[in-house]
């Protein structure tokens, strides 16, 4: 598609939206009054259908409400396609980071696309008003023609299936994170970012920095004592002490994603340079 360098053209995203929160308390009330099933026998709550087909749901209860310590009784299991075919977060990242090495334009679209997702840019109420993963014509297309370049490194996900499965893991994380009581409490207990934009945004961050150290590899790989092993260790030191969530920093969403992410003012109009 000619024109996807301006559809996926996004502003930096500042601040507390109260549009983006509205969709978040939606979207937890909706997953509050999901029918519960049992260990053995979980519910299966349909989300949506994708057009090869694979069904994208939930099965409640997920595995983090049986833990003996601090289970979390709000958690669900992501799933699209198969019931067992959920993605550890070490899956996703491989998944992303095969794609740097493949093409760096694709792995930016495929990265912006996820930090749109972060912020549900391309989320939308339904005919039933229920807020849904639904990407505009324009997006859908731009979605389609990545996912034709790339498809070869998902080998049980296409794209849609990925950004679905992405979808449903951030809504996941704000009904663990941002219920309590079974009443929304944003702002009460963790910060707006805590819960699906952090969750997703670390699903850039990791793969990126991970990019970097192995474009730092490969250029020094006729000099390996040139090789700076503190840009691997700065990966594992921030993963520690944030307990495995590392999002990006502003400055670096506008450094990794920049042309597609930019900083605008008020009166800017987004343009592709």
């Amino acid at each position: 598609m000619e024109n996807c360098e301006e559809v996926l053209k996004t502003e930096l995203q500042r601040g507390v939206s109260n549009e983006l929160l509205e969709k978040r308390v939606k979207r937890i009330q909706e997953a509050l009054s999901f029918p519960s099933g049992t260990k053995e026998a979980p519910a299966k709550i349909e989300i949506s259908v994708l057009s090869n087909g694979k069904e994208v749901f939930f099965l409640k209860p997920g595995k983090e409400v049986f833990r003996k310590k601090n289970p979390n009784l709000n958690d669900m299991m992501p799933i699209v396609g198969e019931p067992d075919n959920m993605l550890s977060f070490d899956q996703i990242f491989e998944i992303i980071l095969k794609v740097s090495l493949f093409d760096v334009d694709s792995f930016k679209k495929l990265l912006v696309l996820i930090y749109r997702l972060a912020y549900m840019l391309d989320c939308e109420e339904n005919e039933n008003e229920r807020i849904r993963y639904l990407p505009s014509n324009e997006m859908s297309g731009c979605i389609n023609d990545l996912d034709g370049k790339i498809k070869t490194f998902f080998p049980d996900y296409d794209l849609w299936g990925l950004l679905s499965f992405l979808d449903l893991l951030g809504w996941n994380e704000d009904d663990k994170y941002h219920i309590q009581d079974g009443q929304t409490i944003f702002g009460e207990k963790h910060a707006f970012n805590v819960g699906r934009i952090n969750t997703l945004l670390t699903c850039i961050g990791v793969p990126y920095m991970a990019y970097e150290f192995v474009e730092h590899v490969l250029e020094n790989k006729d000099n390996p004592q040139n090789i700076n092993h503190e840009i691997l260790m700065d990966i594992v030191q921030k993963l520690l002490k944030s307990r495995g969530i590392c999002p990006p920093t502003q400055e670096e969403v506008l450094k990794w994603l920049g042309p597609y992410v930019c900083k605008l003012s008020k009166k800017s109009k987004l343009t592709f340079k």
